[in-house]
């Protein structure tokens, strides 16, 4: 008797599960947002630069009442322009507050013109209590189609080592839900409707999703954007080596080369540049000109966890504290320096 009731229990909680996803559709789906980025990017022709705009789209989840959004730092990571639409058809601009690359997570701001209205304001649940194999349920924008609904299972957990450090531990969620190019920031939901992880990237080996797709933790998001900001560089890049490096005369094993800026990021505003020349290396599509940089505050591109090392190093630093990088610029050594905020 007791087995047929926990038969019949088990039945109906998986019905409940079912039935209850459009209800959390519907209650969410106010609060995912369609991100349309403008990046304008410089190009030699001849003795002059001709500007060329470039467009991409991701996804968002509004995180309060005064506009504040969560996304991924891939999305805006060179943007001129950031717009958000919502669901209501409301488009509004954006700046990017802050993002952590290493976490792939960025926090932007709706300006004062923002008006809730309808919209909802999504809950931001714990991560730490979702169980492997609880179902989850992603929203976004794949492939341009808004507000497109994907569930899945949350299919594992993971903290690399080359992503965290003693300060922070970056961890991430691993799903079977469909997550394709524009889901990218768009809200992982447990099926209560709170926001358990920021979309991320997908596993492929073909471009397209293959089952596994990744999420930044929504404990992870929550500390990196609200309790530990880190600026926004503003900065395309792109780690060189072998014959790439030799190519570009870099007088070591590697560097960090810039390919894109946008005029708003720090990156601009302490004197980097960019590259304008567009140039196929090794087989390499990438663009060249741009500054190299060769070290930042001594620590070099040439180890797997180069990024958690940097993070480390600027989270010793107090605001006054005088940082410096070197860099190759046409040909010629030199350092950057710039004051801590």
């Amino acid at each position: 008797m007791k087995k047929i009731i926990s038969i019949i229990f088990l039945i109906l909680s998986c019905v409940g599960t079912t039935q209850n996803l459009p209800d959390r559709y519907n209650e969410v789906k106010s609060s995912v947002v369609v991100i349309d980025i403008l990046s304008v990017e410089p190009r030699a022709a001849g003795n002059t630069l001709a500007l060329i705009a470039k467009t991409q789209i991701g996804s968002g989840v509004l995180i309060s009442e005064n506009g504040m959004i969560w996304t991924a730092s891939h999305v805006v990571k060179s943007a001129q322009i950031v717009r958000v639409e919502f669901s209501d058809g409301d488009i509004y601009e954006a700046e990017v507050l802050n993002s952590n690359s290493l976490a792939d997570v960025a926090l932007l701001k709706i300006g004062n013109d923002f008006k809730l209205k309808d919209k909802k304001v999504a809950h931001i649940g714990d991560s730490d209590t979702l169980q492997i194999g609880e179902d989850v349920f992603v929203l976004g924008a794949p492939f341009g189609l808004k507000q497109s609904l994907s569930k899945g299972i949350l299919s594992g957990r993971h903290i690399p080592e080359s992503l965290s450090n003693d300060f922070t531990n970056i961890e991430i969620l691993q799903t079977d839900a469909a997550i394709n190019h524009g889901n990218s920031g768009g809200p992982m939901f447990n099926m209560k409707g709170e926001v358990i992880g920021i979309t991320s990237s997908i596993y492929s080996l073909y471009g397209g999703f293959s089952g596994i797709g990744f999420a930044i933790s929504s404990n992870t998001a929550k500390k990196l954007l609200m309790e530990k900001p880190t600026i926004w560089s503003g900065m395309e890049s792109m780690i060189v080596s072998g014959n790439i490096a030799k190519a570009l005369n870099i007088p070591q094993e590697s560097g960090l080369l810039i390919l894109d800026l946008s005029s708003k990021g720090v990156a601009t505003k302490i004197g980097l540049k960019g590259g304008t020349i567009d140039a196929t290396i090794d087989g390499i599509d990438l663009m060249i000109g741009g500054d190299i940089i060769l070290d930042f505050a001594g620590i070099s591109f040439n180890t797997l966890n180069f990024r958690s090392l940097i993070q480390k190093k600027l989270d010793n630093y107090v605001p006054g504290d005088m940082i410096s990088m070197t860099i190759l610029r046409h040909g010629k050594v030199g350092t950057i320096e710039f004051i801590k905020d």
